[in-house]
Order: C-alpha cells, then sequence, then structure tokens
C-alpha cells in the first residue's frame, strides 16, 4: 500500500504510467494516469479544460491481455494547474464499466 504524509488510505494504490483519454462535451483530452486505485486514479494532463466538480467519461487501455481497458465515468475531485500550464487532477470514479 502506498501511503501519502501521515494518510493511510482505504485502498490499494497502483502506481502505473499508463494514457488515458478523458471525454467531456463531446471533447477529448489526453493524458496519462499516474496511479489508480478501487475508487480512483491520479491524471497529468498537458492542456484540458476541466474543473474541480466536472464529470468526465475515462478510458485507460492497458495493451496486455491480463488486464482488460477501463471505462468509467468520473468526477474530477481536483484539478491543480502548474506554472509549465500542465495539468494534474485527482479523480473519482462514479461508475466502471
Amino acid at each position: 500500500m502506498i501511503f501519502a504524509k501521515n494518510e493511510q488510505r482505504s485502498f490499494h494504490r497502483m502506481e502505473i504510467n499508463l494514457p488515458i483519454e478523458i471525454t467531456k462535451d463531446e471533447k477529448t483530452y489526453h493524458g496519462i494516469c499516474s496511479d489508480l486505485s478501487s475508487t480512483g486514479m491520479r491524471i497529468s494532463l498537458e492542456k484540458a479544460e476541466l474543473n474541480e466538480g466536472d464529470e468526465v467519461n475515462i478510458h485507460l487501455r492497458t495493451d496486455d491481455e491480463r488486464f482488460l481497458p477501463l471505462n468509467a465515468t468520473a468526477k474530477l475531485l481536483r484539478v491543480n494547474k502548474s506554472e509549465d500550464g500542465s495539468f494534474s487532477a485527482a479523480v473519482e470514479f462514479l461508475d466502471l464499466e
């Protein structure tokens, strides 16, 4: 289990580095999923018009026959913009397909 500073999580988090597609209002954004749990994920995006509270669709391809692709409806819990203009976001799954 991976722990943040002074925080114990209820769910295991896997550190990964896989491409994802995020769709909102017929616009598609490409990013990277940096960690994944059964309840959500942390993502990085080069650019996006996304805000805290937005509901989005997420598609994560694994390119590994042992693991099925992930399709989810999710809510953005936090969206942070870095000085370089990139974004990071914490995502909570609302529905998994």
